[in-house]
This record gives C-alpha cells, structure tokens and sequence, in this order.
C-alpha cells in the first residue's frame, strides 16, 4: 500500500525540520517548501530518507507567490501519483529585516528599515503589510482549498502561528506587522475547520514559545547569542519552564495532530511554549 503524503512549507529547516522529522518517522512521505537556501533543504531530505526509508521531495520558492504553491500541488500529482494526501502545514515564516528578509524585493527590505507602524499619521507604504497577508492569511487559504480537493476521505491541515497574535499575551508592538497577519491566519483556522469538519478534514494551529532554532541567531547576535545571559534572562523571566523549546518538541505535537489520535480534535490553538503563554 501507498504512503500517504503529507506537504510542509517551510520544512527543511528549524521548526519544520522538526516537524518533517516526526511526520517521516510516523511513515509519511513529504513534499517539503523551501525559500532558497538549496544545501539545506538537500541535507534534510537525504537524511530523511536515509533515517526513514521514506520519499521525500523539495519545492523551492516564495510561499507569497501563487506559482509556489501551484509547484507543491503539481509536485503532488507527478512525482506522488497514486497516493492520498493526507496532511498539510503551513509552517514557513519569517520576520522581514529581523530573521530571513526576501532580498529580492527591495521595497520590503527598505520598508523594513524604520517602524512601519508609527500611529503618528506618517505610514505611508503598505509593501510589509502586503507581503506578510500573502505569506500567511492568503497562502493558508491557497494552501487549504488546495489540499481540501485533494483529500477526498479525511485529512489534517496545521498551522504555525506565534505568541501574541491573539489575545492570549499581551500586544509586541514591533511585531505588529506580521502578528496581524498572523492574527488573521488563526481565525481562519476555527472557519475552515467549521467548514471542513464533515468531511473528515481537522485544522488546527500551534503557538511556539521560544524554541531554539537558527532564526534567533540575528536577533541575539549583539547580545551574547542564543545562550548568553541575556536569553537566559529572557527565558527565566518570560517561560515558566526556564529553557528553550526544540523543534522535535513541537514536530511532535504536529505528528500528533496529523494522526488518527485527534481526529476529533479541531478548531483549536496549542501552545507549545513551556508556559509562556500563561505569564
């Protein structure tokens, strides 16, 4: 019998390495998004396949271009024809000027330079907040119509949200930007999965606290990395739990919730953050 197939954007590095991991241990094959970065996402898939036994294929791309996305479902029906896609997770993201900036638009990286959100009548370009709708809101919903029409008798459907964009913390204004965006991608999570739940369809979202991965390096370079005493200041005095996630921790949870054990689990918003969002 067939594998069945599960896609994850952004899954070749960080939280979606993690995530591709447990979904390839659980017996999926994987159709994995990446930007650019060509020797990592070669890495993860040889060693996936070699850890696993499992096929593993790689799209490259922006997930804010509709072309990107047409590629993961064409990738589907060629190079897994004959199987069943069985989950979905859109999991890449990133934080323009602060993690992976999009080099190749200009207008954003300039943007990204000053506060795009001031509240003192002088916002005046919309490029970030164009940019964050499309990596997010509208590829969730390019990504969900799409793999709804593919998963004729059930599925799973996860996405990776942050603390913050809802109302479980309190606001972090330099991170207006993109947590309203990702704001709107949790809310359209408890829709789809309205929509979606008499067909078999889950959707769901997780909320990662502070998990180790490489995006944190730029943002903690200038004050002693991800293990000086500033991140431990920050952990001890935000995560209750006084210590940095892994992406195995979180790729499980998502294991979880594309299996046969919460298929009646839906709608809903999971913390994995030792505790953050209780603070």
């Amino acid at each position: 019998m067939a594998r069945e197939v599960a896609i994850v954007t952004g899954g070749t590095r960080g939280i979606g390495s993690g995530i591709a991991e447990h979904l390839a241990r659980a017996g999926y094959d994987l159709i994995l998004g990446y930007s650019s970065n060509s020797t990592a996402a070669k890495k993860t898939q040889e060693a996936l396949q070699n850890s696993h036994g499992v096929k593993v294929a790689t799209v490259c791309g922006d997930v804010a271009e509709q072309t990107t996305i047409d590629n993961m479902f064409n990738c589907l029906t060629t190079e897994f024809a004959g199987q069943k896609l069985k989950a979905m997770v859109h999991n890449a993201g990133l934080y323009v000027g602060k993690t992976t900036p999009p080099a190749s638009n200009k207008a954003i990286n300039a943007a990204a330079a000053g506060n795009p959100l001031s509240g003192d009548g002088s916002f005046d370009n919309f490029d970030q907040y164009d940019y964050y709708q499309n990596v997010y809101p509208k590829c969730f919903i390019r990504l969900v119509e799409g793999a709804a029409s593919h998963m004729t008798e059930g599925g799973h459907i996860v996405a990776t949200s942050s603390p913050g964009c809802n109302t479980n913390q309190t606001p972090k204004l330099r991170y207006m930007l993109p947590g309203q965006a990702k704001a709107g991608l949790e809310y359209l999570v408890r829709h789809y999965a309205l929509m979606l739940a008499p067909k078999n369809i889950t959707v769901n979202v997780i909320i990662p606290g502070f998990t180790r991965t490489e995006a944190w390096q730029p943002l903690l370079s200038t004050m002693g990395g991800i293990d000086g005493e500033v991140s431990k200041g920050m952990l001890k005095q935000r995560c209750p739990m006084n210590r940095w996630g892994s992406v195995g921790e979180m790729g499980g949870v998502v294991a979880f919730l594309c299996s046969p054990a919460a298929c009646y689990i839906t709608g809903v918003a999971i913390p994995i953050d030792g505790g953050l969002h209780l603070m």
